[in-house]
């Protein structure tokens, strides 16, 4: 059977998609889990769909933003290159590096253009529709976020812990009658609260306090695959249960892991309160 390695992956039917695949891939690349796109749809954005600080750029205390174009298209050349780069010239703060991430297919001319211009930027990189499926590849948990039915196999605990990590509050749908969380592109994957009598169990860390309602109760989380429980964290009901807030390492050191402050961004989606808020409202940071 052909794998993604060796053969292209079929090319998403719609702008919106790619530029996700795109912001997945970016963060693996530049190690960087706040890549984020940029603006919304009608925003002016300068060329730069997606922007983060990748670690290769960010080896001393400054700030080096690097910028990507996405563009879904059958064919680009140096114009178009040229075109996107004058743009992305007009991003705040001036960025360190330009990509562009496009479905066409590789071209060895426009390799060479790009490879000998003289840019404003210190580098300009063009990814191909082959480099990107390459990289896919690498990354099963994106094959299977993206691509589900591109080719079957057994499911770790890490498997099913980096499809958590690589999606974001907005690709799951809440069932509030039932409790649960399910990733729209997968929905074997789950995040289940529980709804048994421990969930009215007082919880009393001095740092709930800081809430103008000071009562709060133990809430457990499972997230399950296929029905199975891979993991379980303790998160804590504050405030009238306007936040949901992951358990921090202890009550006198007041830090969440990447993990836990993931979980809590997509646990609180749906309250309609500002998860980051009630961190800094209960004093809770994030480990870098």
């Amino acid at each position: 059977m052909p794998n993604p390695a060796t053969t292209d992956l079929p090319i998403p039917k719609s702008w919106d998609e790619f530029e996700d695949i795109c912001s997945d891939i970016l963060k693996r690349l530049w190690n960087d889990p706040y890549v984020v796109r940029n603006g919304r749809s009608g925003q002016k954005q300068f060329g730069v769909d997606c922007y983060g600080l990748p670690t290769h750029l960010n080896q001393s205390d400054t700030k080096s933003y690097a910028g990507a174009q996405c563009k879904r298209t059958e064919e680009i050349d140096i114009t178009v290159i040229n075109e996107e780069v004058k743009k992305a010239e007009e991003f705040e703060p001036l960025l360190s590096e330009f990509l562009m991430m496009t479905t066409a297919p590789r071209d060895q001319k426009l390799q060479t253009d790009v490879r000998n211009k003289d840019w404003v930027f210190d580098r300009v990189h063009v990814m191909f529709w082959e480099d990107i499926s390459l990289e896919l590849s690498g990354h099963d948990d994106l094959l299977k976020k993206h691509f589900p039915g591109w080719f079957k196999q057994t499911t770790s605990e890490d498997d099913v812990i980096n499809l958590l990590l690589s999606s974001e509050p907005h690709d799951f749908t809440y069932d509030d009658d039932d409790g649960i969380f399910f990733l729209k592109s997968d929905v074997n994957l789950s995040i289940v609260f529980e709804r048994g009598e421990i969930c009215d169990r007082d919880f009393n860390e001095p740092w709930v306090k800081r809430f103008p309602d000071k009562n709060a109760f133990r809430q457990p989380v499972y997230i399950k695959y296929s029905g199975t429980k891979v993991k379980e964290e303790l998160c804590v009901q504050v405030d009238g249960s306007r936040y949901i807030i992951p358990l921090p390492n202890s009550a006198s050191d007041l830090k969440l892991s990447p993990f836990r402050y993931h979980l809590g961004r997509i646990l609180n989606d749906h309250t309609g309160y500002d998860f980051n808020e009630g961190l800094q409202r209960a004093g809770i940071t994030v480990n870098s």
